[in-house]
């Protein structure tokens, strides 16, 4: 006997009643009136699932009483949202109806990405306010399984992000968590696209930056030369040279909790009048005493063109958002006492080779001191990693979100459920690269410096270590940060199927998001304060 389907799910993607339009899509669309866009035409932009307003509400728009209505949007303004339509549908959706709500002009909106760029890391993100120019930032740009997609991804990026004729955009800073190419192999294509004011980096003692070139299967020469003199290889690369270098020194073993800066909204005029750009305060010194071990004349070149962002400070924008890197020093106190010393002159061997025979000699040379000393696994140099946390100083009093996939080759948003439960309350961001939080004293470290004025608790889309890594994480990890969205960078399907099984059961309550070579993810956001 044939059984009744069951009842449709519409998901809240059929409004029952009537459906509201918002002053600034009305004006909008008083806008395309005037401009002498059919009914049917208008309506298209307008009515989707959840939306689906009749068209004769256009029609009665034309003839309506403009003495009771708003004025039309200017032509700038309706030029800008067909613009936006064209390139991102969903996306200027989102921000062009949240006056529903009734935001205006003193609103901030966030955008974070995660671009799928398979077993690497490429993360971009804004923030915008009204007519304020927006603030960008990219974490990690690299890929060890796809690299095409990571320049692709960039190149995408760069032609949304747009730029007068003959200029490039801006990008206010670029963080890299480590100097694994899964992680930087992007580097010099995003500084030819992309006009950077800053490059946020951990420092890395010499004897910790030749383990990561003894690691390599084949050391490429510029990686070798970037290993050298980090700050002279990005100062001297096309379009490096105007960008700021700031350090990251490492942390102490229980580091202090940075200061929260004085939140409270900046002086100036307010929303439409609102023009200023978004600065980014932090401060710093010139070379502090950790660049002890550095060859002279050799290597660390260019170091004192560089600055050192001062312990126990963050970076902010206004005093209302914040940046806050940390950069884990446990694997430092593992180095034996006269260990540097000891490699000094294996490094001048190599760095002098004039030949690959000679250079695959000395690189060997130097592999087995360093196997001999840490043992022959990568993981321990993996775990040398700038954190980064990003999020609202204070908590603002309302706020709107929407997260979906992406599709490579498609900056467009593709709805998804929203399983992510973020709120005015629990929307930051924080990012491991590939550090390890796998050990008790690690996790206290990382405890300590994030809990402190409530960062960890905000700490709500959370990329988890080294891919998913098993060796990274623990059991405890995924409770201690309760993320509401877990986000995996990695390729599954390739070298060591990241992420593992025991960290995905370990984060499975916690929303896992997993972006691939495939698939990415976004997060849209509209909050006040």
């Amino acid at each position: 006997m044939p059984t009744s389907p069951s009842p449709l799910r519409f998901n809240g993607l059929v409004r029952t009643g009537q459906v509201f339009i918002c002053r600034r899509d009305l004006r909008l669309i008083l806008a395309m009136i005037d401009a002498g866009l059919k009914d049917q035409q208008i309506h298209a932009f307008f009515s989707q699932p959840g939306r689906d307003f009749n068209h004769n509400r256009i029609s009665a728009l034309r003839s309506a009483d403009r003495s009771l209505l708003p004025p039309p949007a200017t032509h700038a303004q309706l030029q800008a949202f067909l613009d936006c339509w064209s390139t991102f549908p969903p996306v200027s959706h989102f921000w062009y109806c949240l006056d529903e709500q009734g935001l205006n002009g003193d609103a901030w909106q966030v955008a974070y990405r995660f671009h799928p760029v398979g077993q690497g890391m490429l993360h971009s993100g804004e923030l915008r306010q009204g007519r304020r120019p927006p603030f960008t930032w990219v974490y990690d740009c690299g890929s060890v399984t796809a690299q095409a997609q990571v320049e692709s991804e960039l190149d995408d990026l760069c032609t949304a992000r747009g730029a007068a004729h003959g200029s490039k955009p801006e990008l206010d800073f670029v963080a890299l968590s480590h100097f694994d190419a899964d992680h930087i192999s992007g580097l010099v294509h995003l500084l030819g696209l992309f006009e950077v004011k800053m490059i946020l980096l951990p420092f890395l003692q010499l004897w910790q930056r030749f383990w990561i070139a003894t690691s390599a299967d084949d050391l490429d020469a510029d990686f070798l030369q970037f290993l050298i003199d980090p700050a002279g290889y990005l100062l001297g690369v096309d379009g490096g040279a105007e960008a700021r270098i700031v350090f990251v020194s490492p942390s102490e073993s229980y580091p202090p909790p940075p200061p929260a800066p004085d939140p409270g909204p900046p002086e100036g005029p307010r929303g439409e009048l609102d023009v200023r750009p978004m600065k980014l305060g932090l401060e710093t010194e010139r070379v502090p005493v950790v660049v002890d071990g550095e060859i002279p004349g050799v290597t660390g070149l260019r170091l004192s063109e560089a600055e050192f962002l001062k312990a126990e400070s963050v970076l902010h924008i206004d005093g209302l958002w914040e940046f806050v890197p940390y950069n884990d020093a446990h694997q430092a106190e593992r180095c034996p006492a006269g260990f540097p010393a000891t490699v000094e002159p294996l490094i001048e061997t190599l760095l002098a080779a004039a030949n690959p025979a000679d250079r695959k000699k000395a690189l060997d040379a130097l592999k087995a001191h360093y196997d001999a000393t840490f043992g022959g696994s990568a993981y321990r140099r993996n775990i040398i990693s700038l954190f980064l946390y990003g999020g609202p100083v204070s908590t603002p009093v309302e706020a709107y979100f929407g997260t979906g996939e992406t599709l490579f080759g498609n900056m467009a948003w593709h709805h998804e459920p929203d399983w992510s439960r973020l709120s005015a309350s629990h929307f930051s961001m924080l990012f491991t690269g590939d550090g390890s939080l796998n050990s008790k004293p690690r996790r206290t470290g990382f405890e300590t410096f994030f809990t402190p004025d409530g960062r960890l608790d905000k700490a709500s889309v959370f990329q988890v270590m080294h891919h998913g890594a098993s060796g990274n994480s623990s059991p405890e990890v995924a409770a201690l940060v309760a993320p509401r969205a877990s986000i995996f960078c990695s390729d599954p399907s390739k070298g060591d199927k990241h992420p593992h099984a025991d960290v995905l059961r370990q984060f499975w309550p916690y929303n896992c998001i997993q972006v691939d070579d495939a698939i990415g993810w976004l997060m849209l956001g509209v909050f006040k304060f």
